[in-house]
């Protein structure tokens, strides 16, 4: 017995409109892909405003048996100041404006610049680059290599300078879009820092 209900034909038009309708979000997707890579990410790094974090810094040192840990606040305006104050184990500060450093220690104040001593330097370039999105001051000291998506991204810093080479092997920064997250230095000598960042909302 046949039924008197027709099942309406399937337009092979229908299929094709279908498939082109994927294949142009899957170009889309191929095109932003393309568009990400260090430039981007720099891009969106420097359009951050000033801004204030709170950070977590973990060193591991071959002298000690154990980790030092300290917290505080990390302070950045375009375009070079950055200001470092730890509350955690106990108060100190480090203001880099330029090549201008300003610590203060034990209620002392100590000035001096940085390229009187170039592993600092070399450290602070990195974070203060990487912070404020200026790939022109990493370029100075480090290779760059980026890796994963714009979702969920890692940036190696590699020393170009000899000198630096036999202080810091490296530097990673970990970020998610515009948002650094952590910083980690390894030194050649077996020590090494991570600094965990919580930006406010």
């Amino acid at each position: 017995m046949t039924s008197g209900t027709t099942r309406p034909e399937r337009s092979p038009w229908r299929f094709w409109r279908m498939a082109s309708m994927v294949l142009a979000g899957l170009g889309a997707a191929g095109a932003a892909w393309a568009d990400w890579g260090i430039a981007t990410l720099m891009q969106q790094l420097a359009r951050q405003p000033a801004g204030e974090a709170r950070f977590t810094e973990t060193k591991k040192l071959a002298l000690l048996d154990a980790p030092l840990t300290s917290s505080g606040r990390l302070l950045y305006s375009p375009p070079d100041r950055l200001e470092k104050i730890t509350t955690q184990p106990k108060a100190e500060s480090f203001t880099v404006q330029q090549d201008q450093v300003v610590v203060v220690r034990d209620g002392r104040r100590r000035e001096m610049r940085l390229q009187q001593y170039p592993e600092v330097l070399a450290i602070v370039e990195g974070i203060r680059g990487t912070l404020l999105g200026n790939e022109a001051l990493l370029r100075q000291y480090y290779d760059l290599r980026l890796l994963g998506s714009e979702q969920d991204w890692r940036l190696a810093l590699i020393p170009r300078d000899e000198r630096l080479a036999r202080w810091v092997r490296q530097i990673t920064v970990n970020g998610q879009r515009q948002v650094v997250s952590s910083i980690e230095t390894l030194q050649v000598d077996g020590d090494s820092s991570i600094m965990r960042i919580e930006h406010g909302k």
